[in-house]
């Protein structure tokens, strides 16, 4: 991170006026900005700050828009609507230089490594509220640092070329710009390490004291997490663990076929599948220009659409065909020429600004994930087993059951994967962490591109941070 954002960080904790009563903290609104005086050590000041990891999530960057959907742009879930206002053009044709994004996470991992950091000397803050805070900084620093090695880096076991450069790892505050320094990037196996750790010492926490969950991180969150962690570091017994410890955690199962048309549309409400949601209330949602639903819905910039490739892969008796629904049916005095697609309901929900909840981890993903951990691992009676999480997903689509484990069962679960997690952060990821080359759709006229010969796998790291910071590194290519 280069200084002049540690100086960022630094003054904008001391230039905003901090309101210290207690029950003002304790409203649903969360308090985001705080003196680093009232930050180290006060109840109120941890509060505020632990509030404000939560809301670095949001950002557009993130999870609030790119980590959801730029990835099927990249990959063949997605293309750019042919009357768009700009965005999300060079994403579907892999122009160079594009690429997931999200390397200004530093800033809220910054504020999540100062509650870590100082949240166990605050005397009066309670000793289960402290344990329970950790808990769930711990949990979101790990899904940082896991978003960030992901996009910027070669997973453990899928080096191309011997590159093995993870992201720059930071486990402790910059609190003064004296403090600032410049590191380089670690390895990626030294990143993976450091995300266990904050996992394991996470879910240790969470046995004693959970969160509210969806909304918060929680125990079951922190297990499928984890999975997640160790599918994409091909641990696949580890990743088996953690995916049955998730499911006996969790207090939700996968949605049946009738719920399945409504299950992303439940206004303030969780979706009933979700571990872990973001809440985008009125006042913390991003304005009607950046939110999903600003890219995905007609009502608004409609820029990216789903491709014809991918609304193959789903069958006519698919529940899930009711969720990319047609645009002419539904808005009959939509412009011919932007018109004529289906289009995603994930995001569709308008409150005077677009305020649709965000799921980061549902039941769904972590049987999917034992599954394909089941199938690589390939024990006697794991292919069975992997059978079982597949057809629950499949029976609760209104898809037929396998009978017996098909003879490309991992192929079976990365496409139930495509077509369950779409438009939810996963496609790019996962053709990425399997080494796979990448059939582009036909409508957007590009070239396959082979994994071990094209450097856009790897996002580029901003050059202004490259060329501010001497021991920074640029990915192959660039």
């Amino acid at each position: 991170m280069k200084t002049r954002y540690l100086f960022k960080t630094v003054l904008i904790a001391g230039l905003v006026v901090f309101a210290t009563s207690c029950d003002d903290l304790l409203q649903t609104e969360p308090q985001q900005s705080v003196s680093p005086e009232v930050a180290i050590s006060t109840p109120e000041g941890i509060r505020a700050v632990y509030h404000r990891g939560y809301r670095a999530q949001m950002f557009e960057d993130y999870w609030g828009q790119r980590l959801v959907m730029a990835g099927d742009a990249l990959a063949d879930n997605a293309i750019s609507n042919p009357v768009n206002s700009g965005r999300y053009t060079a994403e579907p044709v892999n122009g160079f230089g594009t690429g997931v994004g999200g390397w200004n996470r530093y800033l809220g991992i910054n504020d999540i490594n100062t509650v870590i950091k100082h949240a166990p000397n605050v005397a009066a803050l309670p000793e289960a509220e402290r344990t329970r805070i950790e808990a769930e900084m711990l949990f979101l620093r790990a899904l940082a640092y896991h978003d960030l090695v992901k996009v910027y880096a070669y997973e453990p076991n899928k080096i191309v070329g011997g590159w093995d450069r993870g992201v720059i790892l930071r486990t402790e505050p910059t609190e003064t710009v004296a403090a600032a320094d410049f590191k380089a990037r670690s390895s990626v196996v030294e990143v993976y390490n450091q995300i266990e750790a904050d996992l394991l010492r996470s879910i240790s926490l969470f046995q004693q004291h959970n969160g509210n969950g969806p909304f918060f991180a929680n125990l079951s969150a922190a297990h499928a997490l984890l999975a997640r962690v160790y599918l994409y570091w091909e641990r696949w017994g580890d990743a088996i663990a953690q995916a049955s410890a998730a499911i006996a955690a969790a207090n939700v199962t996968v949605a049946g076929p009738a719920a399945v048309p409504g299950m992303f549309q439940q206004g303030p409400g969780a979706n009933p599948e979700s571990l872990f949601e973001l809440r985008m209330t009125v006042s913390e949602s991003l304005g009607v220009n950046v939110a999903l639903s600003a890219a995905l819905t007609p009502l608004s910039h409609y820029d990216v659409v789903p491709s014809a490739e991918f609304l193959a892969t789903l069958a006519p008796e698919d529940v899930r065909n009711s969720i990319y629904q047609s645009d002419i049916e539904n808005y009959p005095d939509m412009p011919p020429a932007k018109s004529g697609f289906r289009y995603v309901t994930k995001y569709e929900g308008y409150v005077g600004t677009h305020t649709d909840n965000i799921p980061l981890i549902r039941i769904s993903e972590v049987y999917l994930t034992r599954a394909e951990a089941y199938a690589e691992r390939d024990n006697a009676g794991d292919a069975a087993l992997a059978v079982a999480d597949l057809n629950r997903i499949r029976t609760n689509r209104g898809l037929a059951a396998f009978g017996a484990a098909p003879n490309n069962l991992v192929e079976e679960i990365l496409l139930e994967r495509r077509r369950e997690l779409a438009f939810e952060g996963h496609r790019w990821q996962d053709i990425k962490r399997k080494g796979l080359d990448l059939v582009k759709p036909a409508a957007t006229n590009t070239p396959t591109l082979f994994y071990q010969e094209n450097n856009q796998f790897l996002a580029r790291i901003p050059v202004t941070e490259v060329a501010l910071n001497p021991l920074l590194e640029q990915n192959p290519g660039y």
